[in-house]
């Protein structure tokens, strides 16, 4: 686990993945397929998120699941999350990959042209 944090913050760069706030010392590891519902410890599936963004603050992805999910904060038990893009905190919609990378999906990449 302790790998997989590095790799992580290595792909976040210090920011929470839904705000883009500095995460410093007190964020969480959040599994965007559920544990409970056969979520895997596979860098796709985590984002870094501060306390209040994952499950503190009143819309944080717990307390609001409905928005995670439409976000790809949150995603179904038949989902692969590799292929489930996010809504990331600069205004993209990018795929997580497995390697640690970030790839932004096509239709904004056709957009900035």
């Amino acid at each position: 686990m302790k790998k997989l944090r590095e790799k992580l913050l290595e792909r976040c760069k210090g920011y929470c993945e839904l705000c883009g706030g500095s995460l410093g010392d007190n964020w969480a590891l959040h599994h965007r397929k559920l544990k409970s519902r056969g979520g895997k410890d596979e860098i796709a599936n985590i984002v870094a998120l501060h306390h209040k963004c994952h499950n503190l603050g009143t819309d944080s992805v717990h307390l609001n699941p409905a928005r995670a999910k439409e976000t790809g904060f949150m995603v179904s038990s038949w989902d692969d999350p590799v292929l489930i893009w996010i809504l990331y905190y600069d205004g993209f919609k990018v795929y997580l990959k497995n390697d640690g990378t970030i790839e932004r999906a096509k239709e904004c990449q056709e957009n900035q042209r």
